[in-house]
């Protein structure tokens, strides 16, 4: 009974340190997507850094996986290749 207790009390504090969600990523569509600067993506209001990312694009549609500032965060494709995103703002 005690080891349920301190277990119970361990995974609370755990939970209690570690923000949002744990692994989980979220899907968004970004519609007319246009290269601005190297590693820099404008898709409305919206601006997404990436990190090696040499996809050229004039207005094509994307999906941004985010998970998070620190997070597996990727925007995908149309062409299904993938760009590793380091942020994103809005100016």
């Amino acid at each position: 009974m005690r080891k349920n207790i301190f277990l119970f009390a361990i995974l609370t504090l755990l939970a209690l340190l570690v923000p949002g969600k744990v692994g989980a990523s979220d899907y968004y569509k970004l519609e007319n997507v246009k290269r601005v600067d190297q590693d820099l993506y404008r898709a409305g209001d919206l601006y997404v850094q990436t990190q090696y990312c040499y996809h050229y694009t004039y207005g094509e549609d994307a999906v941004l996986k985010w998970g998070g500032k620190y997070g597996d965060n990727k925007i995908i494709w149309a062409d299904d290749s993938t760009c590793a995103v380091k942020d994103i703002f809005k100016k």
